[in-house]
């Protein structure tokens, strides 16, 4: 019911906000940089540090980073708009969407994973709540889970479901640690001090390791601009005519890694 409850928000958001989206406003300041978090929107607060600690392919490496029984229950209390609420559940419902899967026999699809709001007094949940930029708590943690969207900047549907990734235990697909066979890191054209946003993982246990080649059209890579301090490219693909950095839908590679840590692959 709450599936179909989120889907029915996403068809009458459609209708009812047809704007604004992120992408439609003009010289916005890129709201992912301002997070305030590792990477600028990451959030880690148990301190730990993918580029030190081993990682997966695209994935928190972890157990622990994973919601128990595939459910993510929120307190949007603290948004205080209805309309701002539309928009967060009707990115909810488009990401359950297109990573469900296909009933035999039905019109219905099972969901890999379900956002619901949270029970009185229930620990552990997703507090959503407003911020200066877009950042999220990478995957599941026994600390404090948030999510802080910006408005109008951190609104659009992809940047919603961007930091809703970041909240299933996803990081970014530049720093994966074959990227330099795909992108070129152009140091000279990172503003000072952000350098370290472009630090690459370390290989590590692979347990999660989802077995995916690297990603151009993934919603988790930076754009070619990120954090540049001459308005010249940051990063620089390898492969002509691919684009990075859009914030407009999860790619196929995106889907199937959601899926394969979730435990839906089949």
């Amino acid at each position: 019911m709450l599936f179909q409850t989120l889907i029915a928000s996403s068809i009458c958001f459609c209708i009812v906000f047809n704007t604004p989206i992120r992408n439609s406003i003009e010289n916005e300041v890129d709201y992912e940089w301002l997070g305030g978090g590792f990477e600028g929107d990451m959030i880690f607060p148990d301190g730990f540090d993918p580029t030190i600690e081993p990682t997966g392919r695209g994935v928190a490496i972890y157990g622990p980073r994973r919601w128990s029984k595939n459910v993510i229950p929120y307190d949007m209390s603290l948004i205080t708009n209805a309309g701002h609420r539309n928009m967060i559940e009707s990115a909810m419902a488009t990401l359950v969407s297109v990573t469900s899967t296909p009933t035999s026999g039905q019109t219905t699809r099972k969901p890999c994973f379900t956002f619901r709001p949270a029970l009185p007094n229930e620990l552990n949940v997703l507090k959503i709540n407003y911020g200066t930029g877009c950042s999220a708590t990478v995957g599941f943690s026994f600390a404090p889970n948030t999510m802080s969207l910006a408005y109008p900047g951190c609104f659009g549907s992809g940047t919603i479901q961007h930091e809703l990734m970041h909240v299933l235990g996803f990081y970014h697909e530049q720093s994966r640690p074959d990227r330099d066979m795909y992108v070129t890191i152009n140091q000279a054209n990172i503003q000072s001090g952000h350098e370290h946003n472009f630090n690459k993982y370390r290989w590590g246990n692979t347990v999660y390791n989802q077995n995916t080649s690297y990603d151009f059209e993934s919603i988790m890579h930076y754009g070619s601009n990120y954090f540049s301090s001459n308005g010249q490219p940051t990063i620089t693909p390898k492969v002509n005519d691919v684009r990075i950095g859009q914030r407009e839908h999860l790619s196929p590679i995106d889907i199937a890694e959601i899926r394969s840590f979730y435990g839906c692959s089949n």
